[in-house]
């Protein structure tokens, strides 16, 4: 497998390249893109079937230059699957047909305090015609006036999200969610859906019940008198 990738990797620096490509960059393939720090973004590159038959594309990271410290806070999907992270094992996306589009997608949760110019690569191939072949590339600016991932240990005590606990975590059925003044605690899958919105009268210590969310990654968000903290949880 290690010596097919390496064999895929040389032929798309070959500069006399002549094999045609079977499909097409509908964007364009070299994103530079700034994330909103405590929303959520999606970046899409879409590509188009050049042939006349269907085409199924498989894709790999090959860079990933994002910090540790952002573990939970990115997702790429495609036309068939999200992955939590970058992938570092090929994936393949649904097939597509004559002149249909698919497409890679990056997708950030609330990156509230690190900062950087990361760059994440993908290769991305026709299974069929191995031979067409190309990259796509993400450059990210994410919260420029944050902080360091490097940093972040050393200044935490002084970040709003340390205020912020979650017991048990992970957790099966009931969290107890821990802060200052909570005014209100949603619960965000890794697309950015809120499965739970619930308001609170300026409490310090709520409890949810999470028995019906299915096993997964989730983003607790808590609204106090300082703003919105944000935490990961893992439903077992």
């Amino acid at each position: 497998m290690k010596y097919f990738f390496a064999y895929l990797i040389v032929i798309t620096t070959c500069s006399n390249l002549s094999f045609a490509q079977s499909f097409s960059f509908i964007d364009n393939k070299e994103q530079f893109i700034s994330p909103t720090c405590a929303g959520y973004d999606d970046f899409y590159v879409h590509m188009k079937n050049e042939k006349n038959d269907s085409l199924l594309l498989q894709w790999i990271g090959i860079l990933n230059q994002l910090d540790p410290c952002w573990e939970s806070s990115y997702s790429i999907c495609d036309n068939y699957n999200c992955y939590f992270g970058i992938p570092t094992s090929v994936s393949t996306m649904a097939k597509i047909g004559p002149g249909d589009t698919t497409f890679l997608k990056f997708s950030n949760a609330m990156m509230t305090h690190y900062a950087g110019t990361p760059t994440i690569k993908f290769l991305v191939w026709d299974m069929d015609l191995p031979t067409s072949i190309d990259t796509v590339t993400y450059h990210i600016t994410i919260c420029p006036d944050s902080t360091l991932c490097t940093e972040f240990s050393a200044v935490a005590p002084q970040n709003s999200f340390a205020t912020l606990t979650i017991f048990p975590n992970p957790a099966n059925e009931k969290i107890i969610v821990h802060s200052e003044e909570i005014q209100s605690v949603q619960i965000v899958n890794l697309i950015g859906q809120v499965i739970i919105n619930e308001q609170f009268a300026l409490t310090n210590e709520v409890t949810l019940n999470i028995a019906l969310l299915p096993k997964g990654i989730y983003f607790i968000r808590v609204l106090t008198a300082e703003g919105w903290q944000t935490n990961k949880l893992i439903k077992s």
